[in-house]
């Protein structure tokens, strides 16, 4: 009888995190979120999928975050690269615009974390 199979984790179950930011602990909802998912091999990003919460109607995968981190190692200055180029064209209303700030360091942290660089 097969009680249990454990498998190694593979590609983006093995490099991913997820950052809510929020207002106050009791806040159930965040004010950003970003899942970060990152498949790594040899030290170098081969696939990844960034979503953000808490900037839209409905979770907004950033594109050409991923698109800036495929192909590199991670370094802080392609992440931050990458982190911005989620908000390049970005377009706030007038009282969130402070949001932009909040992605761009929500995603850095979460690459970081994702990636083993934190």
């Amino acid at each position: 009888m097969i009680v249990a199979i454990d498998l190694p984790p593979r590609g983006f179950a093995a490099n991913s995190h997820y950052v809510k930011l929020r207002d106050r602990a009791s806040f159930a909802f965040a004010l950003v979120s970003v899942a970060a998912a990152l498949e790594i091999e040899a030290g170098e990003v081969r696939d990844a999928r960034i979503a953000l919460g808490g900037v839209a109607h409905k979770p907004w995968r950033a594109h050409e975050t991923e698109k800036r981190l495929i192909g590199r190692r991670l370094d802080a200055d392609d992440i931050a690269a990458a982190a911005k180029a989620a908000v390049t064209d970005a377009r706030p209303l007038r009282d969130n615009a402070f949001k932009l700030e909040l992605v761009q360091r929500a995603i850095v942290r979460a690459v970081h974390i994702a990636g083993g660089v934190a």
